[in-house]
């Protein structure tokens, strides 16, 4: 009961940070909880890959404007395939800015 009459009634967001940052390991942490989370982030990555070398083939294949494909499509569906092109490469960019933590 003494222990809990020490607790402070608030803390502040940077005394808080302070702490999570210098605060010593867990000693018990299950290592095979860090194995699985490996695993699932071995799967993610291999997973935005695999996404991303189809991602850039497809982007080759818009960016070719084979003119066979596109005649007889309508002005909307051109601006939609131009609009998609444009979300794919920014999804791309957002891949990398990802990975640049990895």
């Amino acid at each position: 009961m003494n222990e809990s009459n020490k607790l402070p009634q608030a803390i502040s967001h940077k005394k808080l940070s302070f702490l999570l940052i210098n605060a010593q390991k867990d000693k018990f942490a299950s290592s095979e909880d860090n194995e699985q989370n490996t695993k699932l982030q071995d799967e993610l990555v291999e997973e935005l890959d695999n996404w991303a070398l189809s991602t850039k083939s497809l982007l080759k294949k818009i960016s070719s404007r084979n003119k066979k494909f596109l005649q007889g499509k309508s002005t909307d569906s051109l601006m939609a395939l131009g609009a998609m092109e444009v979300h794919l490469n920014m999804a791309l960019q957002a891949l990398q800015a990802f990975n640049k933590d990895f």
